[in-house]
């Protein structure tokens, strides 16, 4: 009898962008990202076109909403700390920006680690000890949907106007969205697959390895994604407040002053660091969970 093949149909192949085609052979993966690549460059242009458009025509005070040369110009200059050659004018404003924007990283970076480890540790012990999970659900479930903006006058009461406060805060903020996936994550694990592996002998050790992190880490991705954005939107919140170094402090002395193209920049910014933590936290996920290589993940 004719052996038949079937080729699976992977959701890579329509996945957006970049990220979305690791599964592919090397030959459709390149194709894959030019195609995606063509789209996003067609869209930015479109709304880069118009809006030169509507600047040249001033119909809008170019004072209030300058053209997109002018802050993409200072996006550049800013960038420019970052490419040593000859010749580059490194002025002090430059450097502010910059050193804002390591600031700011490093808070983003250090929330996220911490509200990683704490959700994906309290998410496993829910799910093996019943009893854990059941007292620490109702809290969670009381504390998720207050707005993590709610509790920054507190937390500078408790904490000071330092580090600690602004980086609990966003960690805060992380935690749920990470906790919620990783939860779900546990809660898919087949109990007929916990079963064989202790019908076989194999200990909590084996378990929690080899069969719950297998169902949770593509929803603890998930969550890792959507905790990205949610800390740099907090981010702005707490460096508005008390922060001498930062985005959101650069951003607020650049508004002392009127220097409306250096605020479009800035938020450009915080916009360029979120497509980026996207892409990377993707391309970690196409590391990390191989066996799901098939399925496209999507903006």
């Amino acid at each position: 009898m004719e052996e038949v093949r079937v080729e699976p149909v992977t959701g890579a192949r329509r996945a957006l962008p970049a990220l979305g085609a690791w599964g592919l052979r090397p030959g459709a993966r390149t194709a894959a990202l030019l195609k995606s690549a063509g789209w996003w460059v067609l869209s930015v242009g479109i709304v880069t076109g118009l809006w030169e458009l509507v600047a040249a025509l001033g119909w809008i005070n170019a004072i209030i909403l300058p053209p997109p040369h002018e802050f993409i110009g200072e996006i550049r200059n800013q960038a420019q700390f970052l490419m040593p050659k000859v010749g580059v004018e490194r002025t002090g404003a430059n450097f502010v920006a910059l050193t804002a924007i390591v600031a700011s990283l490093e808070r983003v970076l250090t929330g996220l680690a911490l509200a990683f480890v704490a959700a994906v540790v309290t998410g496993g012990l829910a799910f093996y000890y019943d009893v854990f999970g059941k007292l620490s659900l109702p809290t969670i479930t009381l504390l998720a949907p207050i707005a993590p903006v709610a509790w920054i006058p507190l937390a500078i009461v408790w904490l000071g106007f330092g580090e600690v406060s602004k980086i609990t805060l966003i960690t805060y903020a992380c935690f749920f969205s990470i906790y919620v996936n990783t939860h779900a994550g546990v809660r898919n694990v087949d109990p007929l697959y916990v079963k064989v592996m202790k019908i076989y002998g194999n200990g909590t050790r084996d378990i929690l390895t080899k069969v719950v992190m297998y169902s949770m880490l593509p929803y603890v991705f998930t969550g890792l994604r959507y905790s990205a954005a949610v800390a740099l939107i907090l981010l702005v919140a707490v460096e508005l407040v008390g922060a001498q170094a930062g985005l959101g402090f650069y951003l607020t002395q650049t508004q002392a002053f009127f220097l409306v193209p250096e605020m479009f920049a800035t938020i450009m910014v915080f916009g360029l660091l979120g497509f980026l933590a996207n892409l990377v936290i993707l391309y970690l996920e196409r590391r990390v969970i191989k066996w799901r290589q098939a399925v496209g993940a999507e903006f």
